[in-house]
């Protein structure tokens, strides 16, 4: 299975929760996440299954003016 990550492409050997992605990738806090631009509620990451051709961007807040 393909998937993308912020334009990367990265391959799973099978489908598996959002969360378990996250625990592998280890992003910093602050991030939120979007799955082919769809925003994904912190509370949904357990839940959301990652399919084959999922986009999955980690978005890092910026300060700054």
């Amino acid at each position: 299975m393909i998937i993308f990550i912020n334009q990367v492409q990265k391959e799973l050997s099978e489908s598996s929760p959002l969360d378990e992605l996250l625990r592998e990738l280890q992003p910093k806090n602050p991030f939120a996440i979007s799955i082919n631009s769809q925003f994904i509620a912190k509370a949904h990451y357990v839940t959301t299954m990652l399919q084959d051709n999922d986009h999955i961007e980690i978005i890092s807040p910026v300060t700054g003016g």
